[in-house]
C-alpha cells in the first residue's frame, strides 16, 4: 500500500517529540545512556520491513482511530503539565510514551489498517528500551537485583572459604567491606541484554517462543556476567584491600561486556537449532 509522504508527516513529527523528550533522560541518566542507540536500531527494524507490508490492507473506521486518539490524550497532558510545573521525571517520560505510541497506532490505523499496525508493532514498541520506568517500578526492581546479587556473592565467598556476610547490600570482609551499588546491581548489563536480544531475536528467529527463549537466555548470561563480575571485585578486596576496587573495577566491567556478548553469540547457535523444530513454529514475524 502506497503512502503519500505528506501523509507520514505526522508521524515523524511524533516521533521526533517523543524522542526529543527521551534525550533528556538519556543524558541525565547513566542507566539509559545506551538509549540514543534505541531509536536508530528501530529505524532499521522499519526498513527491513519496509518492502513487507501488507498489500491487501485498508485503512482502519475514523472513528476507531478518533477513539486512540482520545484515550491517548490524557497520558500526553498529563507528562506535559507535570513537566512544566515540576520537573521532566521518569515518570513523566513514561506516560508520554504511552500516549506517543497509542498517537503513532491511531496515525498507522486510519492511513494503512490493522495489518500494516501489526507489521510494524514491533518497532514501533522496540522504543519502550529506552523508556526510563518510574521510580515505583524501577527502585523495586534496582533493590532486589542488589540483595539477590549480594546474597549469592556472600554465600559463595563462604564455600571457598572467605568469611563473609550480609548487611542489607553490603559484603563484609575482615578488615573491609564491599557496597554493591546501583552498577553493581547489574541493571546496566541486563537492559543492554535485553535490547541486544530483542533486536537479534526479531531479525534472525520465525517464532516467538525461540524469541522469547533467546531474551531469557540473554538476560540469563547477563545476570550470571555480573554475580561473576561482583564475586570477582569481592575476592580481590579481600586479598589487596579496597585498592583493588579501583584497579580492577573497569577491566571487570569490559569482562562482563564481553561475556555477555559470548553468551549472545551462543544463545543464537542454540536457539536456531530449535527455531526450525515443529512444535516452536508459532510464526511472528
Amino acid at each position: 500500500m502506497k503512502v503519500s509522504a505528506l501523509a507520514l508527516v505526522p508521524i515523524a513529527a511524533i516521533l521526533a517529540w517523543w524522542i526529543y523528550d527521551l534525550q533528556f533522560q538519556w543524558r541525565n541518566l547513566s542507566e539509559h545512556e545506551f538509549g540514543w542507540i534505541v531509536p536508530v536500531l528501530a529505524g532499521y527494524l522499519v526498513w527491513d520491513r519496509w518492502n513487507s507490508i501488507p498489500q491487501d490492507d485498508s485503512p482502519c473506521a475514523a472513528l476507531i482511530s478518533f477513539l486512540i486518539v482520545l484515550a491517548a490524550t490524557p497520558f500526553v497532558l498529563v507528562a506535559e503539565l507535570y513537566k512544566q510545573a515540576i520537573a521532566q521525571t521518569p515518570a513523566s517520560s513514561f506516560c508520554l510514551s504511552i500516549g506517543c505510541v497509542l498517537f503513532l497506532a491511531a496515525n498507522i490505523l486510519h492511513l494503512c489498517g490493522p495489518k500494516t499496525l501489526l507489521h510494524f508493532l514491533f518497532p514501533m514498541m522496540f522504543i519502550f528500551v529506552s523508556v526510563p520506568l518510574p521510580g515505583i517500578l524501577w527502585n523495586p526492581i534496582v533493590l532486589t537485583l542488589k540483595e539477590v546479587v549480594t546474597k549469592l556473592d556472600v554465600e559463595f565467598l563462604n564455600l571457598i572459604g572467605i568469611p563473609a556476610f550480609q548487611r542489607v547490600n553490603v559484603i563484609q570482609l575482615p578488615g573491609c567491606a564491599l557496597g554493591i551499588d546501583d552498577a553493581c546491581s547489574g541493571i546496566r548489563s541486563l537492559q543492554s541484554s535485553v535490547m541486544a536480544a530483542l533486536f537479534i531475536g526479531f531479525l534472525n528467529f520465525s517464532s516467538v517462543t525461540s524469541r522469547i527463549a533467546f531474551l531469557l537466555g540473554g538476560m540469563g548470561f547477563a545476570m550470571l556476567g555480573n554475580f561473576l563480575r561482583s564475586l570477582f571485585l569481592a575476592v580481590a578486596v579481600h586479598w589487596r584491600g579496597n585498592e583493588a576496587l579501583d584497579e580492577f573495577h573497569d577491566a571487570a566491567g569490559w569482562g562482563i561486556l564481553l561475556f555477555t556478548l559470548a553468551g549472545l553469540t551462543l544463545s543464537v547457535r542454540l536457539v536456531r537449532g530449535l527455531d526450525n523444530k515443529p512444535f516452536l513454529n508459532m510464526k511472528g514475524r
